[in-house]
């Protein structure tokens, strides 16, 4: 049975109602724990607080998407997802 690494990755924005999270899988025999990782391209960006300054964060891209953060779940087996 083919085993996956999962990625959880959140959404950017207020309110995605059941899509505020998507779950990436990749399958081990061709990803390494830091080669699934790695898939999603960390940017930094800033934000505008309404104290009129600016504060830096970083989102993360990953095919053509843009998300808020990812965690890194672990091993799963085809029967898990």
């Amino acid at each position: 049975m083919r085993k996956y690494h999962v990625i959880s990755a959140k959404r950017k924005g207020w309110d995605n109602g059941d899509r505020t999270y998507e779950h990436f899988f990749f399958p081990t025999d061709e990803y390494g724990k830091e080669e699934a990782i790695a898939q999603f391209r960390p940017v930094q960006k800033e934000t505008l607080k309404n104290n009129n300054r600016w504060y830096p964060y970083t989102e993360y891209e990953y095919d053509g998407e843009s998300f808020y953060s990812i965690e890194y779940r672990g091993i799963a087996d085809e029967s898990e997802i």
